[in-house]
């Protein structure tokens, strides 16, 4: 007969004491993270006329921040350093950073080589700074800790397999850039949500080996964002944006290329 090692007991007893069922979970997940979006789409659109892009997007990802620990605390009783642990604020991991920045690099390197093979003119824009700034708390922290931290990570607290966890995910980050339909022709809009699809299994592959932190996943979420920082003139404007989304649907799945080196499995040092 086969012995269950007492540690192993005690831990199945302190789940199923202490967690709420499984499906329970996933429903104030699906829940929470509607809530949460809602405020980050809706918050945007109406800051935007009041405020420029970067000021809206500072709001909108505090208040979005708020309504995440406000929820961990009312559906999963986590208190605010819990909370924050839980949604991925925690102590960088310098492997997971390191193949986040090589990526990221890989990527910026797409803008003198597409002048080089174009001819086509690309230039810093002189308030790329600010730019960059909103491009950190939105597209940053702001969607990370949403679908990284708080949708996939819970639904991997909840139990499920990496596979069907990530899975709910890619489908709850590809239908919000459904959006992109809306304002963008129909070529760009498709590009960035197949972009979205691809993305959302090395984005969570690169979070979880990252010690279960936001950071790695952050800097290649605001590198894919980098050509809100450039200029190109207005006749090849679609031509370089086209090429770049192009780009990112290949460049996550570099990801993939360090796992058995800079990303291999390790202890959760938070945890």
């Amino acid at each position: 007969m086969k012995r269950t090692h007492p540690l192993n007991t005690v831990r199945a007893l302190a789940v199923t004491t202490s967690a709420p069922p499984a499906r329970t979970t996933i429903g104030l997940i699906l829940v929470g993270c509607a809530l949460m979006f809602l405020v980050l789409q809706i918050g945007t659109t109406w800051l935007t006329g009041r405020f420029d892009m970067t000021w809206s997007a500072l709001i909108a990802t505090s208040t979005m921040l708020g309504l995440a620990l406000l929820l961990e605390k009312l559906f999963f009783k986590r208190g605010r350093l819990p909370a924050l642990r839980a949604l991925g604020f925690r102590r960088p991991n310098p492997p997971a950073l390191a193949v986040a920045g090589i990526i990221a690099l890989i990527m910026l390197a797409f803008f003198p080589l597409f002048t080089l093979v174009t001819g086509i003119p690309v230039s810093l824009r002189s308030d790329w700074w600010w730019i960059l700034i909103g491009a950190v708390a939105l597209n940053g922290i702001a969607e990370e800790t949403l679908f990284r931290g708080y949708v996939f990570g819970g639904l991997r607290r909840s139990g499920l397999s990496f596979g069907r966890a990530g899975g709910i995910s890619l489908v709850i980050f590809a239908a919000v850039h459904l959006l992109l339909f809306i304002q963008n022709p129909f070529l760009i809009a498709l590009l960035g949500t197949l972009v979205a699809i691809a993305a959302a299994f090395p984005m969570a592959y690169l979070f979880e080996r990252g010690n279960n932190a936001l950071w790695a996943p952050v800097v290649l979420h605001v590198a894919a964002h980098a050509i809100r920082l450039v200029d190109v003139p207005e006749p090849y404007y679609l031509i370089a944006v086209t090429a770049w989304l192009v780009l990112q649907l290949v460049a996550p799945f570099l990801v993939l290329a360090f796992r058995r080196n800079l990303l291999k499995l390790h202890a959760d040092r938070d945890s």
